[in-house]
């Protein structure tokens, strides 16, 4: 964890997906705009793995989603469509 009083610029780090979850289960004020891709996230996700031809796709899919949930800004998730037309260009 970073202390507050480093040295480190974290306004040049990428906020995910997964941060975003953290500030809110901490209980955290979300600006619009995280609270929106936070539920953009969930119900894409419940989406995509509930579309699973079976237990490999779900493993997969799931994997998948992880990943993008750490590693892509949240900002990817603020439109759903686009989203969508991007795993399924995968």
């Amino acid at each position: 964890m970073i202390k507050e009083n480093s040295d480190i610029d974290t306004s040049e780090f990428l906020i995910s997906i997964n941060d975003i979850k953290d500030k809110y289960f901490d209980g955290e004020k979300l600006e619009e705009d995280e609270l929106i891709a936070m539920q953009n996230y969930d119900k894409f996700r419940l989406e995509y793995l509930n579309s699973s031809k079976d237990e490999k796709d779900f493993d997969e899919r799931y994997f998948q989603l992880t990943v993008m949930a750490n590693l892509h800004p949240y900002t990817d998730f603020l439109d759903r469509e686009e989203l969508a037309d991007e795993l399924s260009d995968e």
